[in-house]
């Protein structure tokens, strides 16, 4: 039978960049995948690159030769459902340029909504027949932010969807913005978030709105984009918050009360918008299990909340929730989905085995790379390395294929004693070189995991929290509020990382160890043998294990280190020009300097001229009709309008309807007089009407209502999710 293959890449520069890879025959409802993110490849974390060495290693796993051997490539969209430059408004990068040379037919390319690839994720790996799906993050196609879905048999429907802001992005801005933790550091805030204290709040969410799927924070935050190709080069920023917050100095003591208390704040509320999304798709879809996805899914602490106070009975969570997992969503998405791999059975959902994706680096390649380097090595003895822990050794643990996501679960991990009360401290000084707040996970046996943990059921992928019982049998593994996110490991999906637990056991009579990802602070978790033989050169660990193969970090000589680093280098950058040969065609650096100043005055244009020009077309077409038109807005944006936009004063305006917040600035309370007459609803007298939007930080909001209470009633919103207000515009052309 002809093998069939599925490509799945994010459509913009992202920082969790990466591809998969889905490989399936015939009528077999059985398909075989592989997966990685970019930063794995390269070394760089968050790279916002094009994904040529992420799609190579997809491409060599299955001996791939060609991009024509891919039969659809699948991707997302993030603001406009285009191949190119679907994000308009963003700078200009590497990635849209490899985007346009991309030796691919374009009649191979499917693109969908961001929010819907990550409930296929989550969904296709399940293994239920029917689920309520919730999406989180920070913001998907069009600054989606909260999504449900229903899945039931093979098919997914989506049932609600609220976009502009929500609790993903605003944890993102008070991790970056406040707290200074950098970009990707909300599972900081996270671990932070249990030094501060409930009743003593300084973040205020009195004024936050729940309605159904809605979230509103608008008395927080304001809508989003909070970034284009104006902030990218150094103008005018996007403010994002509607209250004063402080900004942290790196000088600054994290665990200072202020900085503390505002991770427990953030993280509370955190909680409560995910209990009531979750109550909220309980009504709305009939069924015992939940699935989630999303960036905010990574929140294990808020995950529990949710299925504690929920009456779901199954939860699911994909272990490569955020955007990383996004690639391997496209491709599943495709495989239940696209007629070109209909099977003329009902392809059958099958539950997720184990999240390890990558390619096995074999004994044999190992071998190899410890002669080159001359490197001494034992064999492999796992009652050895058990009882090296026991004794308060710490291992580098490098097993089989690499872990999907961002969580290290026993092939790609740092490894040490759960009952040494000093193991966190140093682990997180020694080795990790991070914060010493930071918490680190328990790997238990899955007999054993009721024996520590008041949690329902297995935790395979770190995804859930729960109290630990005995916090003093493993302190290491135990946070300051008793709680620890649990990875149970069982012999069917990781045979040698749950006998090495269990000869743990049989040493110390408890079943389980400290598990934290194999990586310097600031780094990728490591991929290749190189990179964990430096992983180990960088910090105190004491033996690293390879395989079949025990290395005593004592008896290496340093000096090796150079040369791997320079070595390593030398191959990235060999992968990556092969890759721009097979996958890319004409690559030309004055065609790239032409593309890269033509699309970034097209980037300049669609941030803040185009909401100016279609509003503009838009009167000139109302006034040829003479149609009559209802406002729905705020206050200082219609007065806007009035005041700037040419023609507005001639239309023929039936009514004001302003929108529940008097104003686009929430801060100012003031209602300017308008020449118009102000109704509270529109009433059926004004059926043939139509609905001009005169709101920038509220047309979402607006949309929406609009749907649900006046869908017989055409409206016009010259906003989209990727430009600025009117006022820039007439700020930058002043008459």
């Amino acid at each position: 039978m002809k093998k069939k293959y599925i490509l799945g890449i994010q459509c913009f520069a992202t920082m969790d960049s990466g591809a998969c890879i889905i490989q399936t025959s015939g009528e077999s409802d059985k398909y075989e995948y592989v997966a990685i993110s970019e930063e794995r490849l390269i070394r760089k974390k968050h790279p916002y690159t094009f994904p040529l060495h992420s799609i190579k290693y997809c491409m060599e796993h299955f001996k791939i030769n060609s991009l024509n051997e891919i039969d659809l490539l699948v991707s997302d969209i993030i603001r406009e459902p285009v191949w190119h430059r679907s994000g308009p408004s963003y700078n200009v990068k590497e990635f849209d340029y490899i985007k346009k040379i991309f030796k691919i037919s374009e009649k191979k390319i499917v693109q969908i909504n961001h929010h819907l690839a990550h409930a296929a994720s989550v969904y296709y790996t399940s293994g239920f027949k029917n689920s309520g799906i919730l999406i989180v993050d920070g913001n998907g196609t069009d600054l989606e932010t909260n999504s449900f879905f229903e899945g039931k048999g093979n098919k997914i429907k989506l049932i609600d969807k609220y976009n502009g802001r929500g609790i993903g992005i605003l944890y993102n801005v008070i991790t970056k913005d406040c707290l200074n933790l950098g970009t990707g550091g909300e599972g900081k805030t996270m671990g932070l978030a249990p030094f501060g204290r409930k009743n003593k709040s300084i973040l205020d969410f009195s004024k936050v709105k729940y309605d159904g799927i809605v979230t509103d924070y608008s008395s927080i935050l304001r809508r989003l984009p909070f970034s284009d190709i104006i902030s990218f080069s150094g103008g005018e920023k996007i403010k994002k918050l509607n209250i004063n917050l402080p900004k942290r100095s790196k000088q600054s003591n994290i665990l200072n009360h202020k900085w503390r208390q505002i991770a427990f704040d953030v993280q509370n509320e955190t909680e409560k918008c995910l209990i009531h999304l979750g109550k909220e798709l309980k009504k709305r879809v009939k069924s015992q299990n939940i699935c989630i996805a999303g960036g905010v899914a990574l929140n294990s602490v808020a995950n529990q909340k949710l299925f504690d106070n929920t009456k779901f009975k199954n939860i699911f969570v994909y272990p490569a929730c955020s955007d990383a997992g996004i690639p391997f969503g496209l491709c599943i998405w495709a495989l239940y989905n696209h007629p070109l791999f209909k099977i003329k059975k009902r392809r059958r959902i099958f539950k997720l085995k184990n999240a390890y994706t990558g390619k096995i680096y074999e004994d044999k390649k190992i071998k190899s790379i410890l002669k080159k380097y001359n490197i001494q090595y034992n064999s492999l003895k796992i009652n050895k390395i058990a009882e090296y822990i026991s004794k308060g050794k710490i291992i580098g643990w490098f097993q089989n294929a690499s872990e999907y996501g961002p969580r290290a679960l026993g092939n790609r991990s740092i490894l040490a004693d759960s009952r040494n009360p000093h193991m966190q401290d140093i682990v997180n000084h020694k080795v990790k070189h991070r914060e010493s707040f930071r918490p680190f996970a328990p790997a238990v046996l899955e007999e054993d995991y009721k024996k520590y943990f008041k949690i329902k059921q297995p935790s395979p992928y770190m995804l859930l929290v729960a109290k630990v019982i005995k916090p003093k049998l493993i302190p290491s593994v135990t946070h300051i509020d008793g709680t620890a996110r649990v990875q149970t490991v069982n012999k069917k999906q990781n045979k040698i990382f749950y006998n090495l637990i269990k000869n743990f056991k049989k040493i110390t009579g408890v079943g389980c160890i400290l598990n934290t990802s194999f990586n310097d602070a600031g780094e990728p978790i490591v991929e290749t043998p190189e990179d964990a033989i430096l992983g180990m050169l960088n910090s105190k660990i004491d033996y690293l294990v390879l395989g079949n193969f025990v290395i005593d970090s004592k008896k290496v000589n340093k000096l090796i280190k150079k040369k791997i680093v320079k070595d390593r280098e030398k191959r990235i950058q060999s992968n990556e020009k092969k890759a721009i040969r097979s996958l890319t065609k004409n690559y030309d650096y004055k065609d790239r300097k032409k593309y890269f100043k033509k699309e970034t005055k097209n980037a300049y244009w669609n941030t803040i001229q185009k909401p100016f020009f279609d509003l503009k077309n838009q009167i000139k077409n109302w006034k040829n009709k003479n149609n009559k038109i209802v406002l729905f807005g705020t206050y200082d944006e219609t007065n806007l309008l009035l005041n700037k936009m040419e023609g507005f004063k001639s239309l023929n305006i039936e009514a004001f309807m302003p929108y529940k917040h008097f104003n686009d600035d929430i801060n100012k309370r003031n209602k300017v007089k308008l020449p118009f007459k102000t109704i509270r609803k529109i009433s059926k007298k004004q059926i043939d009407s139509e609905i001009l939007i005169t709101s920038y930080e509220f047309c979402y909001d607006i949309e929406r209502e609009i749907k649900l209470k006046y869908p017989m009633f055409n409206y016009f919103n010259y906003y989209n999710g990727y430009s600025r207000n009117l006022s820039n515009y007439f700020k930058i052309n002043k008459k």
